[in-house]
């Protein structure tokens, strides 16, 4: 026993000289750990929200700076939210890729299915639906072409500008709505696909978002072009001379957010679940509504009532409705036989 405790006390550990330093070197590295920690505490959260073109102005504008100021008031700590905005399709697949998403506002549901599809977004994760808009028409002041209808952009001699279905969300919802229109008025899928052929006989510009066309459009090229309503009297505010033109029967667009669960770390939960919730919140929804959207939970007090409208459900969802309309026939009918102008003479369309 006392050649047991002459090792602890006269050996090894007995030479404050040779244990010192360690010890030393130790208590250096705890330091830095915790200080670590205590700056990495007082480092203001930050979120990436991706969000689909035309979303730019209310959650630049008007959501991101109202909630940032609701969190510090709350919880006393400093947030940033950074925007990333561009087409639906296209945010998808980079978010798929690995683009640092904790956030993403997508213009119709599919964009959501491939992200769980990819795993990015767990599958038992629930979309929320934030708000909506129908598709309308714009044609230029005094509407020339006096179009009042989807049938009527069937007319020879119009122009027409269109965001681009592959990739584009307003593509794709115009799609379902040239379609819809004609087969929910009529009963007949022979003669709503001879509606959305002799629309696209018609298109001569593809834009790669709502945003992109729309700036077309301001720059005077076509005579006409299917957009968002809430982008439309977002324009109209701006001074773009435009006319909007409200359909007789429409397409819906349901817009989604959802969590990106593969990106959103366990203290990052906290400040993504609120921020949903805010935007779902009556001082959410009013932002949205102030920025022409139709909230999903509060009525609007700036846009007119809407007629006969419809959503992607009366065309059996959007995985038929996509494969259906856009993989199986605009692919393989439209496409091809599209009479494009070249976008550096586009300035000429219309003249």
């Amino acid at each position: 026993m006392n050649q047991v405790i002459s090792r602890f006390t006269g050996g090894e550990w007995g030479s404050p000289i040779k244990w010192l330093p360690g010890l030393f070197l130790l208590i250096i590295l705890i330091c830095m750990i915790w200080g670590g920690i205590r700056l990495n505490a007082d480092q203001p959260f930050q979120l990436v929200i991706y969000g689909f073109s035309t979303q730019e102005e209310v959650l630049t504008q008007g959501i991101f700076p109202a909630f940032e100021q609701a969190w510090e008031a709350e919880t006393g700590k400093d947030l940033i939210l950074e925007g990333v905005f561009g087409p639906s399709g296209t945010l998808s697949v980079q978010i798929t890729q690995g683009a640092p998403a904790d956030v993403a506002i997508f213009s119709n549901q599919r964009h959501i299915d491939w992200l769980k599809f990819g795993k990015a977004v767990d599958k038992n994760t629930e979309q929320l639906m934030i708000a909506s808009t129908p598709l309308v028409i714009l044609t230029r002041p005094g509407n020339p072409k006096k179009i009042s209808d989807f049938a009527d952009l069937m007319q020879p001699g119009i122009q027409l500008l269109h965001g681009d279905p592959i990739g584009s969300g307003v593509g794709e919802w115009a799609v379902l709505a040239e379609y819809g229109s004609a087969y929910l008025d009529t009963g007949e899928q022979n003669t709503a696909e001879a509606q959305l052929e002799a629309i696209w006989q018609n298109v001569r510009l593809l834009g790669s978002s709502a945003r992109t066309t729309l700036a077309l459009f301001e720059l005077g090229a076509g005579d006409a072009l299917i957009t968002y309503e809430q982008d439309a009297y977002l324009a109209q505010k701006r001074g773009v001379p435009l006319e909007v033109i409200m359909p007789q029967r429409t397409v819906l667009a349901r817009h989604y957010a959802v969590v990106i669960d593969k990106n959103v770390t366990s203290s990052e939960r906290p400040v993504v679940e609120s921020f949903l919730a805010f935007i779902l919140s009556d001082e959410g929804q009013y932002i949205l509504s102030e920025y022409y959207f139709r909230p999903s939970t509060i009525e609007s007090e700036l846009l007119p009532s809407l007629g006969y409208s419809f959503t992607e459900e009366d065309l059996g969802g959007w995985a038929q409705a996509y494969d259906c309309l856009i993989e199986n026939y605009w692919k393989t009918k439209i496409e091809p036989n599209l009479e494009l102008v070249p976008a550096a003479t586009f300035r000429v369309i219309g003249e």
